[in-house]
């Protein structure tokens, strides 16, 4: 989708962005001079193939990582130059993830991982409240109405 002539800075901007990590000898190019421009509004699809860059460039993108070289700005603000306090601020106040994989630190109860991550937000949610929220939807999906019943197959 074309940008609308009165939108004229991009979201999110890469220009030459590029990713390599190191594993022992050899270089493994995750990104290759990635140009792109996203506007407000636009829908993005990524799709590849295992190990083609896409999770390292929404790695990049959210400010979880950085890359090797090239460019890449989010509302104006440059993020490959950006330090680790702003880029804190950054995931905190405009990113969301949700992991594929995600990573309870298992010497923790339920309640203290989610405490951990309420220290770094703005307003958060009292963590007991974001518990029983979690498991108010577990017991929906356990114990799904009948009317979503049909699509178990």
């Amino acid at each position: 989708m074309a940008p609308d002539a009165d939108r004229a800075q991009p979201v999110f901007q890469t220009v030459g962005l590029t990713k390599i990590y190191h594993q022992g000898d050899v270089e493994v190019h995750a990104l290759r001079g990635v140009d792109l421009s996203l506007y407000a509004g636009e829908l993005a699809v990524m799709l590849g193939a295992s190990g083609s860059g896409k999770s390292t460039l929404l790695n990049i993108l959210g400010g979880l990582d950085t890359p090797t070289a090239g460019q890449v700005w989010y509302q104006g603000m440059d993020l490959a130059g950006a330090d680790d306090k702003a880029l804190t601020r950054y995931r905190r106040d405009f990113v969301g993830f949700v992991f594929q994989f995600y990573n309870l630190i298992p010497s923790l109860t339920a309640l203290e991982n989610v405490e951990a991550v309420t220290e770094i937000a703005r307003d958060p949610m009292p963590a007991n409240q974001a518990l029983g929220v979690c498991a108010a939807e577990a017991r929906f999906w356990h114990n799904k109405p009948k009317i979503f019943r049909q699509q178990d197959v």
